[in-house]
């Protein structure tokens, strides 16, 4: 019995140490030995209670902060000349306050994030000239405060972001040159403040925010994006029905240069859709009862849920085939938003039942 206490107790005292909090008064990281010598210095840290900055011209990895699983105070990580990866980050799931990634002129790539769930303050992510993507924040699921994206000019996809459900503050993507799309948001519920996103030359379209629900939108921005024609999305569409809904919209592509115009195009929204990319057929629209759809380039998997004006769901499927019929005999009459997720692709499209 006392040969097993002994055990015990050494198993315990072992969690202990492993889960060992430190640096209540935070670490800067300003050479690469700075990160070599983390872990001699500070045996056991899992856990760092205060502010975090990586800022080094000679920085080439993170490899030796492998094993912190949170960071209670802030992380920044910004003016470093040769870090390619955030390798070494592996581990972090939480960072208690904000978290900035700036002007890193060789960070390619967010890989090394892929177990962060949350950031307790603002998500900072600008100024990165050779970023390409957001791949590796694939886990993350809330900001408590605003997410900025900005002036990332090789950024082409948000992908990573595909389960972000929750932005405390406001959202604002910028001046990010090659970003064509905003699909990877198609999880984003919930918005605590302004949408903001303009001078971003490739965004065609605002396909990907439909989630969004419309009364999370305090006020609405959007400007000077040279490609944007598709503004009627489900989220938006709802917002312009009311009067008084703050919005500012113009100096975009015909279809997307005034309030006026996208509320024609949501007004307009049914029938057929001409979406290129992923064209497909919604008929009798409207409708008694039955309602077909017809999906050009069928991959199987596909996702199918019908919202009332309100919100709420009223029907959801998963289709595997090129055509599929849906009843919707016992639903009331009225003005319904259906929403089609195609592999990392999302449209949306007015129906009306009789």
């Amino acid at each position: 019995m006392k040969k097993l206490f002994i055990i015990f107790s050494g198993i315990l005292l072992s969690f202990m140490v492993s889960a060992q909090p430190c640096l209540h008064e935070g670490r800067g990281f300003y050479t690469q030995e700075d990160i070599n010598s983390f872990h001699t210095d500070n045996p056991n840290c899992t856990e760092i209670q205060g502010d975090v900055i990586i800022s080094g011209t000679d920085i080439t990895n993170l490899d030796s902060l492998r094993g912190v699983v949170a960071i209670d105070g802030y992380l920044e990580i910004s003016h470093t000349e040769l870090l390619g990866s955030l390798s070494g980050l592996d581990s972090l799931r939480t960072v208690g306050g904000h978290f900035g990634i700036y002007t890193n002129l060789a960070l390619n790539n967010l890989s090394g994030l892929s177990h962060l769930r949350s950031v307790g303050g603002n998500f900072e992510i600008f100024d990165n000239p050779v970023l390409a993507s957001l791949k590796g924040l694939d886990t993350l699921a809330s900001v408590a405060k605003n997410l900025w994206i900005g002036s990332n000019p090789l950024l082409v996809k948000l992908n990573g972001l595909h389960h972000l459900g929750s932005i405390g503050g406001l959202l604002q993507i910028n001046d990010n040159g090659l970003l064509k799309d905003l699909v990877e948001l198609h999880h984003l519920k919930d918005l605590g403040a302004e949408l903001v996103i303009y001078s971003n030359m490739s965004l065609h379209s605002l396909s990907g925010l439909d989630s969004i629900h419309p009364g999370m939108l305090p006020s609405i921005t959007v400007y000077n994006n040279d490609s944007l024609s598709v503004c009627d999305v489900y989220s938006i569409c709802r917002y312009l029905e009311v009067p008084w809904a703050n919005v500012t919209i113009n100096n975009n592509r015909i279809g997307c240069n005034s309030r006026a115009e996208v509320k024609t195009g949501c007004d307009t929204l049914g029938v057929e859709t001409h979406i290129p990319v992923n064209p497909f057929i919604v008929y009798p629209n409207p409708t008694h009862g039955s309602l077909t759809i017809q999906i050009a380039n069928q991959s199987s998997g596909v996702q199918i849920s019908l919202l009332d004006i309100s919100g709420r769901e009223m029907l959801w499927a998963v289709v595997n085939e090129p055509e599929t019929t849906l009843d919707l005999g016992k639903l009331p009459g009225g003005i319904y938003f259906m929403r089609v997720l195609s592999g990392d692709r999302s449209f949306t499209l007015k129906v009306v039942k009789f």
